[in-house]
């Protein structure tokens, strides 16, 4: 599993993070912030947590390294 934090500094920012996230649907990325847990392919759970504080992402699945490249512009 992978983990790390990243920002999401509004609306566009977040639809570009799930428009990365969609390219890799098989790979099961969670985000997590104070009691929240969402699923980071859903524009409306990103939407719904707190965008001005670093958010926990976890990553599980294949092709991890490529994921892990397109994730950079969002890390902390």
């Amino acid at each position: 599993m992978y983990s790390t934090n990243i920002t999401i500094s509004g609306i566009d920012k977040a639809r570009a993070f799930v428009a990365m996230t969609a390219k890799y649907p098989h790979i099961q990325i969670t985000l997590n912030h104070n009691e929240y847990s969402i699923d980071a392919h859903s524009i409306i759970g990103i939407l719904s947590l707190d965008l001005t504080k670093p958010i926990l992402l976890e990553a599980e699945g294949d092709d991890m390294d490529g994921f892990i490249e397109a994730l950079k512009p969002f890390t902390v």
